[in-house]
């Protein structure tokens, strides 16, 4: 399972627990002349915008506003509409993008698998870089990295999702399970009770297929489309929510 950005990380050494911060990943680019600090996020599955974002780099005229909608799920947002191609200044290149203009997003660009497969673009963690198309550019220090977008994925309140996750109200992030969950006991049935059937194999689709072939019209993978289902219990404009808003 792929989950989404994450603010902490925890290791061990010498039997200690240690927690440490671990930042998540920025880089400078350029749209239409105006400077952003864009979230490079390869869990998530596409590039989106937030309409302040776009307002100030002058290209709400390229809104195709016949993409709007509302997608529904753990909270609401509203999709403005899609830009089918705008140039992006990463480095000294200037790269097509198409995104997904969306409010709700606590970052102005997130750059999403899409655009990342379609540059080929490569994250390399050992040089603190992004590479794409033989261009490299460092990733946002520290001090550079917009502490509101941090500040928002570790506050926001949550949802209990699929397998121990936590799933993010406003931004759609999914967190690793927590190891201090519930008590690990399970309660004894009452004598002459009849005990419920087992749930299904979850590898196995427990939804119609009309339901996942809805969301993988949408451009998702089938995999994807059945785990969105999964978190949320099959209600599919909950799904079609959680997976824009990965």
């Amino acid at each position: 399972m792929n989950f989404g950005p994450s603010t902490t990380q925890r290791g061990e050494a010498n039997g200690l627990t240690v927690f440490g911060r671990v930042h998540l990943l920025y880089v400078s680019v350029e749209v239409n002349g105006n400077k952003v600090k864009a979230l490079v996020d390869s869990g998530a599955q596409a590039t989106i915008m937030s309409p302040a974002c776009a307002e100030a780099c002058g290209i709400m005229r390229l809104v195709d506003k016949r993409f709007a909608g509302i997608a529904k799920g753990v909270g609401t947002a509203n999709i403005i509409g899609r830009v089918h191609s705008a140039p992006i200044k990463i480095g000294r290149m200037f790269l097509p993008s198409s995104f997904t203009v969306m409010e709700g997003k606590a970052v102005e660009l997130l750059l999403g698998l899409d655009m990342l497969k379609r540059h080929q673009a490569c994250i390399d963690l050992t040089r603190d870089m992004l590479i794409i198309q033989g261009e490299e550019v460092r990733f946002l220090g520290e001090a550079d990295i917009p502490k509101e977008a941090e500040e928002a994925l570790e506050e926001e309140p949550t949802l209990p999702g699929p397998a121990g996750t936590t799933i993010g109200q406003k931004t759609g992030a999914v967190s690793a399970p927590s190891e201090a969950g519930p008590s690990t006991s399970a309660p004894q049935p009452t004598p002459g009770a009849t005990t419920a059937p087992s749930r299904a194999d979850p590898a196995t689709p427990e939804f119609p297929a009309e339901h996942i072939d809805q969301l993988m019209a949408l451009g998702f993978p089938r995999e994807a489309a059945i785990n969105a289902l999964q978190a949320t219990g099959g209600n599919v404009e909950f799904a079609a929510g959680l997976l824009f808003g990965a």
